[in-house]
């Protein structure tokens, strides 16, 4: 059986066609005498045919041999059973569509492009109303300019811990018997053995962010003065190096030959004379009490052996160094109380060879230069290293303290018992 409407085959217990949903309209036979020709289809069709045409002409039902006249077509009689009814395409209606899709993303579109365009005119509004305002925007001042390097103002650290410099920098430090390096070596930290805290800072070689009292390398030596000026009491301009203090805070610049800022210094000091001055390893004061082994760890064992009387020296020429210990039979553990140093070799952290009379005086008690037996010119000093009194001399180059430069230097302690 197949639907009227669109050609589907159908079940007979089917009431909707599961294609179009049309309403399956069942056709019933009439009902008539049961005649054996209904077992013949074609004959009962002809029977049926044959008793239209006589109903459309008497004369041939009365057997009238008359003109005979074809009795008319009719239509032919449909099947008992549905047939297949070809459907008008244009009959069917057409399939709904989703009308709201377009305007709503049409919607969507305008308000995104609306909110860009009102997010515009207020931030040109506000900036607007800034300038025609003159808004006081809080700048720092001047003065301020080492808080503003990213928290690598190195003065500020000075008595505090070096997890502090760290975390405030970010500085990465590499510690070596109480002194802190970076990785480039262009900052140095030694930190006080009992309280723990940094008592001196230095930078150097090139400028890495870092500012000492506002002041950075590199910078040329009238600038680095009116800035630290703003930030460090009394300070003195000398021919190599700016020099200042603020109560027992010091703080140091020197220049190279061009005029250029090389070397940073912000460290305290005492002046009572009961801690000295500041020394790390590779100055040669520091090595006054200690062994043999802790010089040969840091300057190595190519040394020149100068045996003498009553003790022992090594020298370091390329260093401007020499370690004298008073055994004559010496091991590694032989104490160091004797220390020489020639050109350019560092006395302590603050102190170089080289350095005139007058600077070195910021830091160590000189006594007048005077002129020895030998002819040479002399200033003698005494300070009290970890307990210990020392005592020594410089050299210099003339008698005239205000242009005297130091070329050499010795310091030496009797008694390393203490």
């Amino acid at each position: 059986m197949l639907c009227s409407h669109c050609g589907q085959i159908l079940e007979e217990s089917d009431l909707f066609c599961p294609k179009c949903g049309q309403k399956i309209e069942k056709l019933q036979p009439a009902e008539t005498p049961f005649s054996p020709v209904e077992e013949n289809p074609v004959a009962a069709e002809e029977e049926i045919l044959k008793g239209q045409t006589e109903a459309a002409s008497p004369e041939l039902g009365q057997g009238n041999q008359g003109t005979v006249r074809e009795a008319p077509m009719s239509a032919p009689i449909p099947p008992a059973y549905p047939y297949y009814n070809p459907v008008d395409p244009a009959a069917v209606p057409p399939k709904k569509k989703n009308k709201w899709v377009i305007p709503v993303v049409i919607t969507v579109a305008v308000l995104v492009v609306a909110i860009f365009i009102v997010g515009g005119i207020l931030a040109y509004t506000v900036a607007t109303n800034i300038m025609q305002q003159n808004v006081d925007i809080d700048f720092p001042s001047t003065s301020q300019i080492g808080t503003l390097v990213n928290g690598k103002e190195l003065s500020d650290y000075l008595g505090g811990t070096t997890d502090a410099l760290k975390n405030g920098t970010g500085v990465l430090l590499t510690e070596y018997d109480g002194t802190y390096t970076n990785l480039d070596s262009s900052l140095m930290v030694t930190v006080d053995e009992t309280s723990g805290q940094i008592d001196m800072l230095v930078a150097c070689d090139r400028d890495v962010g870092f500012t000492v009292c506002g002041v950075s390398i590199g910078m040329s030596r009238e600038e680095a003065l009116t800035i630290a000026k703003r930030y460090v009491s009394d300070v003195e301009d000398y021919d190599d190096m700016l020099a200042g203090k603020n109560g027992e805070e010091y703080f140091a610049a020197y220049f190279d030959e061009n005029g250029a800022i090389n070397y940073l210094m912000y460290f305290t000091y005492t002046e009572d004379g009961s801690s000295g001055t500041n020394a790390s390893a590779g100055s040669g004061i520091w090595y006054i009490g200690e062994t043999l082994q802790q010089a040969w760890d840091f300057f190595g064992t190519e040394y020149e052996l100068r045996p003498q009387e009553s003790a022992t020296v090594f020298a370091y020429p390329d260093e401007g160094l020499y370690f004298g210990t008073t055994d004559t039979e010496y091991t590694a553990q032989s104490l160091i109380s004797y220390v020489g140093m020639s050109q350019d070799a560092q006395f302590s952290d603050e102190i170089y060879i080289g350095m005139g009379y007058e600077e070195i005086a910021l830091f160590v008690n000189l006594s007048e230069i005077y002129q020895d037996a030998a002819g040479d010119y002399q200033a003698d000093f005494s300070i009290v290293l970890d307990g210990r009194e020392c005592y020594g001399s410089f050299s210099f180059d003339g008698p005239d303290s205000s242009t005297a430069n130091s070329i050499d230097a010795y310091m030496a302690c009797d008694d390393l018992t203490q």
